[in-house]
């Protein structure tokens, strides 16, 4: 592809190129989609397919965790079990690809539907931020692998936080991209969003109001345990679940995190988390599960 640069779920796609007429830009992005093999896929066997994927996700999961509590007892692990693992290694690798092939056609289609509906915008750490952890159509330079935006620390000197692309190969030994919005001469075509659409100062005056934030705090709390199927763990390939923090202290955006419930081959969690760590991550994660972000009208 050259004008998209990833494709996501929730109709949002980040083009290469800054858009001034939106009507032509989704034609551009409608052509390459239909000229991908992911834009090709029918979306009713897509949603099936995706579901498929992650019941098999979950058989590999609930094995490599039977291999690992016999690991723990007996202090040695057989060679049947050891070529086991391989095995399910490979497995998962299968399964990757077609659980990200099975998302990108999901996300076409769902671009398609809403095309009437759609703004261009500047790329901003907001922008980004609400993009996080999420399964990305942009393949990797280096093994051709799927991409997910990541964001690091606040920067207090700059007042920003730091962005970068993250290969998911089970590996995680590529380099990682720096993504810096507000250097890229680019665009984000997505449906209208009061949470992203409103100016920086008026939305977050709103998100940042005591009855809001209790308000936004009491929906979060209600989404605890459940699964989000668009924030998949790249190592075991599941959907991750909204839990409390360890050392959470009461605060919105310090308090919740995703997490995947996952043990590796010798009894060890699974070390993948994704803080919820700003406002357009909680509005998006909110907006997933209810249809709604914080700010819904």
């Amino acid at each position: 592809m050259g004008f998209i640069e990833s494709l996501f779920s929730g109709v949002r796609v980040f083009v290469s190129e800054l858009v001034t007429v939106v009507a032509k830009a989704v034609r551009v992005v409608l052509e390459e989609i239909d000229h991908s093999s992911f834009g090709r896929a029918a979306t009713q066997l897509v949603q099936g397919a995706t579901r498929k994927y992650f019941s098999t996700a979950q058989d590999l999961v609930d094995e490599e965790r039977e291999l690992a509590e016999k690991f723990v007892r007996d202090g040695r692990r057989s060679e049947t079990d050891a070529e086991r693992l391989q095995e399910i290694a490979a497995e998962r690798e299968t399964l990757r690809k077609q659980i990200d092939a099975a998302k990108a056609s999901n996300a076409a289609q769902e671009f398609r539907e809403n095309q009437d509906q759609v703004v261009a915008v500047a790329p901003s750490d907001d922008e980004a931020s609400a993009s996080i952890g999420i399964i990305a159509s942009k393949t990797c330079p280096e093994c051709g692998e799927t991409m997910r935006i990541r964001q690091g620390g606040f920067n207090d000197k700059t007042k920003r936080r730091n962005f970068y692309w993250q290969c998911t190969s089970a590996k995680f030994s590529c380099p990682t991209i720096k993504l810096d919005p507000m250097k890229e001469r680019a665009s984000v075509i997505r449906k209208q969003d009061p949470n992203l659409d409103l100016s920086t100062p008026d939305r977050r005056a709103i998100w940042e109001r005591k009855d809001v934030l209790v308000e936004t705090a009491s929906r979060l709390r209600n989404a605890l345990g459940d699964d989000d199927s668009e924030i998949v763990c790249p190592a075991h390939l599941l959907p991750m679940k909204l839990l409390p923090r360890s050392q959470a202290d009461g605060r919105l955006l310090t308090t919740y995190e995703y997490v995947c419930l996952a043990v590796d081959s010798e009894g060890r969690a699974c070390q993948h988390r994704i803080p919820l760590e700003t406002f357009p991550q909680v509005s998006e994660a909110l907006r997933r599960r209810e249809g709604q972000g914080i700010i819904n009208s």
